[in-house]
């Protein structure tokens, strides 16, 4: 009788500090030739180039592995808070796997869930497979970003922000007001 731990799933959120957009996370339960003595060098998402994580991203999503997307909406966001709505969105993306879980290991954030998980700081530069579900939650709230909201909302920059609050981005939303992806519970834009 074989006993342990053999199906780990990673799991990893974006998008909590920006000011537009939604929370995105990622569950990604990698192919063994993956985890083994890390020969990707996955990391932490934000200490990746974006060409290695567009890179590592290809070698996820073609290598076997599992991997699903959970999103919370700016709605959302506004209704819940940051904290819920990032932990819906990560609950979301662990129901949309729809594969054998053993165990999940989160970054930052304790889930009630019914798997076995454990939420621990700085889990994306320690798991292999939170370090994977980091880089798919990032290129795909980037790609969201630049990709479609950059069209919706033109002149907030998005393509190169992302939804967080620079110093251009501040100034369209005083020059145009807040879009429909704004989160309104968010300063600055809660005092305008």
């Amino acid at each position: 009788m074989r006993c342990g731990i053999n199906n780990i799933v990673g799991i990893d959120e974006v998008g909590r500090g920006t000011i537009a957009g939604p929370v995105v996370s990622a569950s990604v339960k990698l192919s063994k030739d993956l985890i083994i003595g890390n020969p990707m060098k996955f990391n932490d998402s934000k200490k990746l180039s974006k060409g290695k994580r567009l890179k590592l991203f290809k070698e996820i999503i073609y290598s076997g592995s599992r991997f699903s997307i959970g999103i919370a909406t700016h709605k959302e966001i506004d209704k819940y808070g940051i904290v819920e709505s990032t932990k819906i969105s990560m609950k979301r993306s662990i129901f949309n796997l729809k594969t054998n879980i053993d165990l999940i290991l989160i970054d930052a954030i304790n889930l009630d869930i019914k798997e076995n998980n454990i939420g621990f700081n700085k889990a994306d530069s320690m798991s292999v497979s939170v370090a994977a579900a980091s880089i798919i939650a990032k290129v795909t709230r980037d790609s969201m970003m630049s990709r479609i909201y950059e069209n919706l909302y033109p002149g907030y920059y998005l393509k190169e922000n992302k939804g967080y609050g620079s110093k251009v981005h501040i100034e369209s939303l005083n020059l145009k007001g807040a879009s429909k992806i704004h989160r309104k519970s968010f300063s600055p834009i809660n005092k305008m």
